[in-house]
Formats: C-alpha cells, structure tokens, sequence
C-alpha cells in the first residue's frame, strides 16, 4: 500500500517542479510567476519527493529495494508529467490535484 501513495505522490511532485520553471508555467498558466511563488512550488515539490521516498521506506523493504521502487515510481511520474505537459498542459493541475488527493486519503486509511 505505500508504494501505492508514493507512486501517487510523484506525480504532484514533478508537477511542482515543473511548475518552478518559467516555460511550464506559461504552457499551465499562461504567464510567468514570481520568483517567490516559483520558489514555493519548487520547495512543495521536494517535500513530496522526500515523503515519496519516506512511504517507500516506510514499506518494510530493505534500504536497496525501498530505492529502486522508488526510482522507479518516480520515472512514472516523471513521464506522466511530461506527457502532460506536452498533451494537455491545462489539465496538469487538476490531474496532480487528484492524485495528491487520492494519497491523502489512501495514507489516512491506513491510520
């Protein structure tokens, strides 16, 4: 189950990291952001990269395995992103929405 929430947490993460970037946030928003707002999308990126990696090692997997199926959750994500962003740059929000949605509530069932 938390491979599950960190693969659904990668793709809202990549796509706040996409979000920092001056081009992607032309082709989502139509306009650039400040460097303040940039700086804040890039930050909520890295901190659901890192609570990724956490519900990987969190799986009961040794150090080696936790990784890899991290890096490998990640690669999906990443290329989701990017797809997106090529395909349908206007409904990337709202997809990352959803899935930062469906962690949320897949980890809070776990409580």
């Amino acid at each position: 189950m938390n491979a599950w929430i960190a693969g659904a947490l990668a793709l809202p993460a990549f796509a706040a990291l996409s979000l920092a970037m001056e081009r992607h946030q032309e082709q989502v928003f139509g306009r650039t952001l400040a460097r303040r707002a940039s700086r804040s999308w890039r930050a909520g990126g890295v901190a659901l990269l890192a609570l990724s990696l956490a519900c990987c090692a969190a799986a009961g997997w040794s150090g080696a395995v936790a990784v890899t199926a991290w890096m490998g959750l990640l690669t999906f994500g990443a290329l989701l992103t990017g797809w997106m962003l090529a395909y349908l740059p206007r409904q990337l929000l709202r997809v990352a929405g959803a899935a930062l949605g469906v962690a949320t509530l897949a980890a809070i069932s776990r409580l």
